[in-house]
């Protein structure tokens, strides 16, 4: 039987550059997706189509397949669920297209190895739930190229809407029953250079700075020391490194006040709009993630009526969010004006399967 798969991209609200550290996180998904369309073949081999790129691929449905490249995710999803026992039990023909830019901060690399994990699953004959879904996505993505990303992507993708993700000795998922709406788009058309360079960069900044917190106070608590501690630790310390992880404790306070706005009988749009500004600041002052471009867009935008404006992702170029409930086509037409692309989004669903009668 025919099937389709799609998994959504996400945006970050509070919390970018946390989840790798150990930090909450709060993201939702949007309605831009990869999908995943799956027909039956008749032998034992896997035949892909790129159909937004004209790539395509090949591969033996029944054993390990070496890497072509360097973040090979459609191809390492076969393989982490091979290792776990979910193999397809014959050929395959995939068609894999999405709407969600590419190296632009929206998770589209996540949302296509959620989208093939889940698509290997059904093949396999294998239900898998929201939770075991994120984890071999995570491990496809990041731990299958031992790279430096975290888990937020994946959770967000597997389980759509709005979540908090908290990083306690356990992985803890809630979903938030808020539903904000008015969310913006806006793509600067400048690609990021090297994502997972910059998070293992400043991954390994800021947790070496940690150390050094815990030095100079063996009681230093990453959930837990209030940022004013570090801060007045740090008054002759003034480097760079420094700033960055106080930053991310600014982040961390930051995402425990906007949990508490989401939680409330009645998320205030003022309120919501402040608190993104203000981690926007966080990002482009203290972890330098900003572009001149994103400035642009980011001033154009709240000139049109956006409350909030923060850059998406890892920064240093790709998309930045707009927060306008009240003036998304204002806002869509100042970024078009500014010389960005705009997407006028939703929160999204999470990933899920359809069975096709062709």
């Amino acid at each position: 039987m025919s099937f389709e798969v799609q998994a959504p991209g996400r945006v970050c609200l509070f919390g970018e550059h946390s989840d790798y550290l150990g930090l909450d996180v709060i993201p939702a998904a949007i309605d831009m997706y990869i999908r995943i369309t799956a027909h039956p073949g008749d032998d034992d081999t896997i035949s892909i189509e790129y159909l937004d790129t004209g790539q395509k691929d090949t591969f033996p449905a029944a054993q390990c397949i070496p890497y072509k490249r360097s973040r090979d995710y459609v191809r390492s999803a076969f393989n982490v669920m091979r290792r776990n026992g979910m193999s397809p039990k014959h050929g395959w023909h995939l068609e894999i297209e999405g709407n969600i830019p590419i190296a632009a901060g929206l998770s589209s690399s996540s949302a296509l190895t959620t989208a093939a994990v889940l698509a290997v699953a059904r093949m396999s004959e294998e239900e898998i739930g929201k939770d075991r879904l994120a984890e071999l996505a995570f491990f496809a993505e990041v731990a299958e190229f031992k790279e430096s990303g975290g888990r937020m992507d994946h959770y967000a993708s597997a389980y759509g809407g709005l979540i908090h993700l908290a990083f306690d000795e356990k992985l803890k998922v809630t979903q938030i029953p808020a539903e904000p709406e008015g969310f913006v788009i806006g793509d600067s058309m400048q690609r990021k250079q090297d994502t997972v360079g910059d998070l293992r960069s400043i991954r390994e900044t800021v947790e070496s700075e940690y150390e050094r917190f815990k030095r100079q106070m063996p009681e230093f608590d990453l959930k837990h020391t209030p940022v004013n501690q570090i801060e007045e630790l740090s008054r002759n310390t003034a480097d760079k490194a420094r700033t960055m992880a106080i930053t991310t404790l600014r982040n961390r306070d930051l995402t425990k006040r906007a949990l508490g706005v989401l939680n409330g009988p009645k998320v205030d749009a003022g309120d919501l709009g402040d608190l993104i500004n203000e981690h926007h600041k966080y990002l482009r002052d203290g972890l330098g993630r900003s572009t001149p471009k994103i400035e642009k867009l980011i001033a154009r935008s709240l000139d049109a009526g956006a409350l909030g404006c923060k850059i998406n992702g890892s920064g240093g170029g790709g998309t930045m969010l707009a927060y306008a409930p009240k003036a998304q086509e204002e806002v869509a037409k100042a970024i078009q004006d500014a010389g960005g692309a705009p997407y006028i989004v939703r929160i999204g669903k999470g990933a899920a399967f359809m069975e096709l009668d062709r």
